[in-house]
């Protein structure tokens, strides 16, 4: 049996093969995200190049008219650093998330540069952390700077295929033995922790041990919460009282936990309330072999940090220790926690003058802003606010140099930054000031974007600085970003937190602003501005379905709209403007036939965190529209959630009646939502929703929700960790069965006409009998990838397919297809600029697949 097993996957993993390329076609609008970054060619006028925090670099050869995206061999869809090598101009870089990548074919193809990466030399583009922080030597290009988010400004002499750290920030002076542990400013995550193995002291007895400690300092900052977590090799764990109030200790000392300072882990006691029950409320110490140690926070500015040199019993009042450092880059950590020596606040921007190569400058977050007069060797902290955000040398004066410093306003010098001129005057107190630029045929054109909140800001001045005019309107191109139409008044709508200004160097009156929501065009130095996005596609589509002719489309963000014309334009339905209670991410939809046209129902999340989930329907095509929370939870849940947040991901409509509907929100009860997620159902189109008394054993979930077309009573109920798997209910919904366990994270499913499972997790399963058995379609061997795509041919029970994704911004991914009911597979990615959909949907009528998640493409199949 063994050997038929491996013979089997054998097969399988042979069977995915490279087909001929479809035509994937774009289908999807420009605009309605963030775009970071931007830089002109240098020698082809009308080349653009711009790059977006979730769908990579664009590129335009007609002055931003029209876009393309150029994603081949491109490690990471958040760009957020743009640079051209005028020396050789078809040389571009691109700071991603992934590390950074190069292209010398105009960005047709990129390479990830060799160590560049976070775990390397953390050479990187990130949010909040990267302005314009790649730059090229305008003499010799294979002479290049970065500037990284973890405070270092390293120099390449051979093209970004080595590099060495020139400026590093002098960081803290600590023992060897340390163990720095930093929680925020990783990721995103609101939680991180590290764990580490150990044995109980050999020849100690577990009678004499008064507890388990260790030799801590903090630094004053404080997380949300903070537990130790122990754990026994029989399972048994053990959670500690709170320590966050530890951090506020900033001097060396032992901190001892007895046993009144643990309790069962609360999980560990749920699942086996037998061994809670005969809990004597001393731990173990014997049988300890592991700790896990967690920080919990919103995370929004600080980074609390936590030094340990060591962890020890206590036996007979003297500390057996069982962990010691000297390396600490052998300690597993999961979330956002950062291991390792202090890391400098990052270098946002780095600026070579063109006239004199030798003279390098750097925004630092934390030293203000730097400068070199030897191409690097040497640094000086100049005497200016020690925030700064960018710089620039005016191109044809090497002299005059300006530099911004977010809301310390404008400095300026004149004599290569040996004295400065305040000219903060100019600008409202309240505006952050992101980059400065400088014309390269007059040293006394200068611009400057800012923003104040969400509100954007253009500054221009001929003078040097010495006056500024102000810009805050664009004109809106409706046509190619129809997302909040409403917002926009007598077709001029308002810039919205720029990131990135450049300037054509061949010809000095033309700009661009690469911005939120809308990124425009300038051709007369900055006096008016156009929406350029035609082709800029940055939406992350959550849902697509086919109704008459008729293409619906949900998204983050953007709402929900249609396309009449499959694809070639769009309209948006709602929120047509800014509306607290319609604005948010968009999920799942049901299309079926309304009242006064078609009823459309979209599942939403505010922007506003504190109201709740809802649902928002129209039965008339959009026309009008209503909100929707009765029945749903009044408060949205947290507690075993995917993304923190509990979120009504999920939606499906029974084929047999399309006013019942069923509802999927993530999160268990708890005691800021009683209620938690699950499945929730309607009978009424969507206008009041009924939690189900009963609900299936997990409740962390993201697509995974299906009525069987064959059967209106059955349910069916994906979920992932705890209980994860696949649950199924006969009786629509009154009980449920664990029919799939061989995988815990599945974040989709799909039930075809005839009643055929579809079940993704890292592999692809299938079941033809409601779940009582399984087959494996797939053995791939990619740490990471996910199964989550999925689509079939109502025609053709033999043809299906699939999208793998990872959970990072990398570009692994792909879409495969069987044209033989799944015993060989094709990759049919080529020529898809977005490897990773999360969403596949098939059209029998047009005989098309769409590939959606973050972009919108098609291709006939």
């Amino acid at each position: 049996m063994k050997n038929a097993t491996a013979l089997l996957l054998a097969a399988l993993a042979s069977s995915l093969a490279l087909a001929e390329a479809p035509n994937w076609e774009w289908a999807g609008w420009g605009g309605g995200g963030y775009f970071y970054s931007s830089a002109f060619h240098p020698s082809k006028d009308g080349v653009i190049y711009m790059g977006g925090d979730v769908c990579g670099v664009y590129k335009s050869e007609d002055h931003g008219l029209t876009w393309r995206l150029i994603n081949d061999g491109l490690a990471d869809y958040g760009v957020f650093s743009l640079a051209v090598d005028c020396t050789a101009p078809e040389t571009v870089y691109a700071a991603t998330d992934g590390g950074l990548c190069k292209s010398t074919d105009g960005g047709a193809h990129w390479r990830l540069l060799p160590d560049t990466g976070k775990k390397a030399l953390r050479i990187t583009g990130e949010k909040g952390k990267s302005i314009r922080c790649i730059a090229v030597d305008p003499v010799n290009g294979r002479v290049v700077y970065a500037g990284s988010p973890a405070g270092k400004v390293y120099k390449s002499v051979d093209g970004g295929e080595t590099w060495k750290a020139v400026y590093v920030k002098a960081g803290e002076n600590d023992p060897p033995e340390t163990l720095r542990v930093q929680f925020g400013k990783v990721n995103d995550a609101y939680f991180g922790g590290f764990w580490l193995p150990f044995a109980f002291p050999e020849g100690a007895s577990a009678a004499d041990c008064a507890g388990f400690g260790f030799t801590f300092k903090g630094d004053g900052t404080v997380p949300q919460d903070c537990f130790l977590t122990l754990k026994a090799k029989d399972g048994t764990a053990y959670r500690s009282k709170p320590l966050r109030e530890l951090f506020k200790q900033t001097a060396w000392g032992d901190v001892t936990l007895g046993a009144k300072d643990f309790t069962l882990d609360p999980d560990f006691a749920k699942k086996n309330p037998e061994r809670a029950k005969a809990y004597t409320g001393t731990p173990d110490w014997a049988a300890i072999t592991r700790l896990d140690l967690c920080c919990v926070g919103p995370l929004a500015k600080d980074a609390p940090v936590g030094k340990f040199t060591r962890f020890f019993f206590t036996v007979k009042d003297q500390p057996h220790v069982v962990k010691e450092f000297s390396e600490s880059k052998s300690v597993p950590t999961y979330g956002n926690i950062r291991i390792g020596s202090q890391q400098g606040n990052p270098v946002y921007s780095v600026a070579v003058a063109q006239k004199d190569p030798a003279l390098v400058l750097a925004a630092t977050d934390d030293a203000g802003l730097i400068l070199s007069r030897d191409a690097g060797k040497t640094w000086q902290e100049l005497p200016l606010p020690h925030k700064a955000s960018s710089a620039a040398v005016a191109p044809s004066e090497p002299n005059v140099i300006y530099a911004t410093f977010f809301k310390d306003g404008l400095r300026k010098s004149t004599d290569k930054g040996k004295t400065w001129q305040d000219l903060s005057a100019g600008f409202p107190k309240s505006a952050s000031l992101h980059e400065v630029a400088v014309s390269p045929a007059n040293p006394s054109d200068v611009y400057v974007i800012g923003a104040d909140g969400w509100n954007g800001r253009f500054f221009w001045s001929s003078d040097g600085g010495k006056t500024w005019t102000s810009v805050a309107k664009i004109a809106a191109d409706l046509a190619a970003n129809p997302t909040i139409p409403g917002d926009t008044d007598k077709g001029e709508a308002g810039l919205s937190t720029p990131k990135n200004i450049a300037v054509n160097p061949l010809n000095p009156k033309e700009l661009f602003i690469a911005a939120n929501w809308r990124p425009c065009h300038s051709a007369d130095g900055g006096r008016t501005w156009t929406e350029r996005v035609r082709g800029a596609d940055i939406s992350c589509v959550y849902d697509l379905r086919f109704h008459k002719g008729r293409v619906y489309a949900s998204a983050m963000d953007e709402g929900v709209l249609v396309s009449a014309d499959n694809g070639k334009s769009w309209r948006g339905l709602w929120p047509l403007k800014y509306d607290p209670e319609a604005s948010g991410h968009y999920w799942r939809m049901a299309v079926s036939d309304g009242s006064g046209g078609d009823r459309i129902v979209a599942t939403c999340s505010p922007w506003d965190s504190s109201k709740p989930n809802r649902v928002v329907f129209s039965e008339d095509g959009g026309k009008t529209f209503s909100r929707a929370t009765a029945g749903l939870p009044a408060s949205n849940p947290h507690a075993n959630t995917m993304w923190g947040n509990g979120y009504p991901r999920a939606m499906a409509a029974d084929p047999k009646d399309p006013k019942t509907l069923y509802l999927g929100i993530d999160g268990d009860p708890s005691s800021d939502c009683k209620t938690g997620g699950g499945v929730f159902k309607s009978s009424d189109g969507g206008a009041t929703w009924t939690q189900l008394a009963s609900q299936p054993g997990g409740r962390r979930m993201f697509f995974g929700l299906a009525v069987d077309p064959t059967d209106s009573k059955r349910l069916y109920w994906a979920c992932c960790g705890n209980g994860g798997g696949l649950w199924r209910s006969d009786d629509a919904g009154a009980s449920w069965q664990h029919v799939f366990k061989r995988e815990q994270w599945l974040f989709n499913l799909h039930v075809t006409a005839d009643g055929t499972v579809y079940c993704p997790g890292k592999q692809l399963w299938r079941s033809i009998d409601r779940g009582q058995t399984w087959t494996q379609l797939t053995a791939f061997k990619n740490a990471g990838w996910e199964v989550i795509g999925l689509a079939d041919d109502p025609a053709d029970k033999n043809r299906f397919w699939f999208s793998t994704s990872t959970w990072d911004g990398s570009s692994h991914g792909g879409v495969f297809e069987t044209t033989d009911g799944g015993a060989t597979w094709q990759e049919i990615t080529a020529g898809l600029p977005y490897r990773k959909p999360l969403l596949l949907r098939y059209n029998p009528g047009t005989r098309e697949l769409w590939a959606a998640g973050v972009c919108l493409f098609k291709c006939k199949r």
